[in-house]
């Protein structure tokens, strides 16, 4: 999927007005998401997400591509908009495996799909792939993530 394809805005996407009051202390989007910045490319309701992030030099590790807890940060920032608009309540990860294949450079774009592969009521299973914009695979993941319920205060 080319990253210059039209995006889908964030209010359109995050807008559900039960939830912000059912959770008035969740964010979302969270701030992370948005200094990302993050293009929602396309959704297929509760199946996939596909988002595409600008790497900049400030992401870089001391050899000069995408330092791997950023890129680590841009799979999470695609399975947790996916979980919450399947589930519609809060989401955590649990775990998160990355195999990392290639590096990515600053100016680049990395187009990250995420998608389910087992949900339940309280678990989710979620596999993603990155890929640069010659479509080559830089990393996949996988994770799994736990509704959770805020306390009440």
């Amino acid at each position: 999927m080319s990253a210059d394809k039209v995006q889908i805005s964030y209010a359109e996407f995050f807008h559900d007005d039960e939830f912000a009051r059912k959770y008035p202390r969740v964010r979302v989007p969270p701030s992370c998401f948005l200094s990302s910045g993050a293009k929602i490319l396309e959704h297929e309701p509760k199946k996939s997400l596909t988002i595409a992030f600008p790497v900049r030099e400030d992401q870089t590790n001391p050899v000069g591509s995408l330092q791997g807890g950023i890129l680590a940060s841009f799979f999470d920032n695609t399975f947790g908009p996916l979980s919450f608009t399947t589930m519609r309540k809060p989401c955590v990860s649990i775990d998160m495996t990355i195999n990392f294949i290639r590096p990515a450079m600053p100016g680049e774009t990395l187009v990250i799909r995420g998608e389910f592969k087992a949900k339940g009521k309280k678990l989710l299973q979620m596999y993603g792939e990155a890929h640069n914009e010659k479509n080559k695979l830089v990393a996949t993941a996988t994770t799994n993530l736990m509704v959770y319920e805020p306390q009440k205060i």
